[in-house]
């Protein structure tokens, strides 16, 4: 039964027991995606083939949240890596995914369940059977041992409470330390109407202004002494920041530039 798990979850892979990859072709006639990859996992577990490689995944159900690194012993892999993952899914289950890395491309090998009900109930420390496909044992009965141990927020004193006390350290295991001086705009839109005015009222004893997110780009980018160089993933040099006819400024009409 699908449950929501909302909290921290504290995963390790830990170890496969043995690996038979490449043993067998008794599946080769049920489908030809079987078939390509039972030939990969035979070019894998050649003895001094380069790149072969089996790395393992934590999946909540389809959505994959944390992947081990590549082991060279195909064998025996032995990860021992800890994962603290933040999870806010409804799932059915935790899934360990085993592949291999090879001149080919990723091949599956198969797929380990731990319900979700079960990490729910308490710490799950579990050597848990690789499945394929079909939900069958992969050959050779292979098993994983993983750790598995759930926090929810319910649990945790600081959800949702906001700095309470100075001597808040800020949130866990992130790169940067939590410093003092720091600002954060709060934005209802990239861009709102002058007659959007919701009623706010602030713990400073006065009422929310919002703000428009493009135009406070647009004045950073104007306003600025030194180069500002904007990159991501998906930028559109060709957007207008000043969308309100009635708020126009000098040099608007040319908001941003692409990159030389």
């Amino acid at each position: 039964m699908p449950r929501l798990l909302h909290g921290t979850l504290y995963a390790s892979v830990c170890e496969i027991d043995r690996l038979y990859s490449g043993c067998g072709l008794g599946l080769l006639w049920k489908s030809p995606k079987k078939y390509v990859d039972q030939i990969k996992r035979l070019v894998l577990c050649r003895p001094g083939i380069s790149g072969s490689k089996i790395y393992a995944t934590v999946d909540l159900d389809k959505a994959r949240v944390a992947r081990t690194r590549m082991i060279n012993n195909p064998k025996k892999p032995i990860w021992n890596e800890e994962f603290h993952i933040y999870s806010a899914h409804y799932i059915s289950h935790i899934i360990f995914t085993v592949k291999g890395d090879d001149l080919i491309g990723a091949t599956l090998f198969g797929r380990a369940y731990i319900p979700v009900e079960d990490i729910i109930k308490g710490y799950v420390d579990r050597w848990v059977e690789i499945l394929d496909e079909e939900h069958k044992p992969i050959h050779g009965n292979s098993r994983i041992h993983v750790k598995l141990k759930f926090s929810s927020v319910a649990e945790d004193p600081h959800w949702s409470q906001g700095l309470r006390s100075p001597n808040y350290e800020g949130v866990p295991r992130t790169f940067f330390n939590q410093r003092q001086g720091c600002k954060v705009t709060l934005y209802q839109d990239s861009h709102v109407l002058d007659d959007f005015m919701p009623v706010i009222l602030m713990s400073t004893g006065k009422f929310h202004q919002p703000r428009r997110c493009w135009e406070d780009i647009f004045d950073a980018i104007t306003d600025a002494r030194h180069l500002i160089y904007i990159t991501g993933w998906s930028v559109d040099t060709e957007i207008n920041l000043l969308r309100d006819p009635q708020r126009r400024k000098a040099g608007d009409e040319a908001d941003t530039r692409p990159a030389p």
